[in-house]
């Protein structure tokens, strides 16, 4: 069995009259890290990609697979 790499993305939470938050998420796909914070987010919020963090940096912030970490 191979082990899947995983990646850490950022995902923009967008709410109306809210503030725009951004999420870190170690995931294997962008479907998958959407999903994570899909769980947690509010019904009616906007999720995106938008970007991603260097393997060094997620690994200094110490983000475990599944995690969300607000940046």
């Amino acid at each position: 069995m191979t082990k899947s790499k995983r990646k850490a993305y950022l995902v923009s939470v967008t709410q109306r009259r809210e503030a725009v938050r951004v999420y870190a998420v170690l995931a294997t796909t962008a479907d998958e890290a959407l999903e994570a914070i899909a769980l947690s987010a509010p019904p009616r919020a906007r999720l995106e990609i938008v970007g991603g963090l260097s393997r060094d940096m997620a690994r200094r912030m110490g983000l475990k697979p599944g995690e969300l970490r607000l940046v």
